[in-house]
């Protein structure tokens, strides 16, 4: 190689880092709805995946199912007081009570369509870059559980309600004098709801497989209602009565049967409490399990 060619330059190329292209991209100019749109949009479609709309028939059998379960003790009580007015068939209290374990394996069903399919998904990171917040986020699932159990714990009572003064000779005089157990019908219902949906989403919230979460929550509402039958049984002092409040099915059954001045009692010889200890303990339950997930999920919130 000659002297000449050692110092000849080095073509270079100019290094390409990108470039620009005019799509024609414009501001967005109109309305904008915020955090609390956003939150409502969030419960709107949590309820409807949770009730398989907009996906395939077999996510769809489940809910159908109990719902007509729900709804068929309804009709066939409304039927009978329609041709025979003496016969008290269903009663608001034995409504709630029947209605339980089709309440258990509803919120079994959804509660982990509303937690568990985003984080196996990996799509927390999405929601919590728009408006709401982690917090907001809970929010949104737990008033999305608990509004679709309220129409399985709610409705279908107010209807039997209804159908009930629809069936007297003045229907609207009926209704006024029995607007209190309305009341307590929709105290019952609600309270019930919130109830069992947070127990329902504080289980899924440790788990992003659906399938584990519902298996958890069926055999967990079996196990504690077991557990709590057992110790009741095998606790010779008074004190047994606390017991029941392991128990789901016996907590809702006694707050009902207190709310509605029942005189019978789950407790069998135990005193069993006055209604509003057990409304503290199912709130308290509700208040705990929703620590439990803003824990879970606001961690540096």
């Amino acid at each position: 190689m000659s002297a000449s060619e050692a110092l000849a330059p080095v073509p270079t190329e100019t290094a390409r880092y990108g470039e620009i292209y005019d799509r024609g991209y414009q501001h967005y100019d109109g309305p904008r709805l915020g955090r609390r749109h956003a939150v409502w949009a969030l419960v709107v479609y949590s309820m409807k995946r949770a009730l398989g709309i907009k996906k395939g028939w077999g996510a769809k059998v489940i809910p159908i199912l109990l719902y007509v379960a729900v709804a068929l003790p309804v009709a066939i009580s409304i039927g009978i007081r329609a041709f025979l007015p003496t016969a008290n068939v269903l009663d608001y209290d034995d409504f709630f009570e029947f209605i339980f374990i089709i309440e258990g394996i509803f919120v079994a069903t959804i509660a982990p369509e509303m937690l568990c399919g985003d984080r196996r998904e990996n799509v927390l990171a999405l929601y919590f870059s728009r408006a709401i917040t982690r917090a907001d986020y809970l929010l949104a699932k737990l008033l999305a559980t608990a509004l679709l159990t309220l129409t399985v714990s709610l409705i279908p009572a107010a209807i039997l309600w209804l159908g009930r003064q629809l069936l007297l000779d003045d229907p609207l005089a009926g209704m006024a004098d029995n607007l209190d157990d309305l009341g307590r019908v929709a105290i019952a219902g609600t309270l019930i709801a919130f109830y069992l949906g947070a127990i329902g989403l504080v289980i899924s919230s440790f788990t992003g497989r659906k399938s584990i979460a519902v298996g958890i929550i069926a055999v967990g509402f079996l196990i504690a209602n077991g557990l709590g039958v057992a110790l009741f049984e095998n606790i010779d002092a008074d004190e047994r009565r606390y017991a029941v409040f392991l128990s789901p099915n016996v907590t809702t059954g006694e707050f009902v049967n207190r709310l509605f001045d029942q005189p019978e009692s789950l407790l069998g010889t135990a005193t069993p409490f006055d209604g509003w200890v057990y409304a503290a303990v199912m709130g308290a339950i509700v208040a705990a399990s929703c620590a439990v997930m803003y824990w879970r999920y606001v961690p540096d919130e």
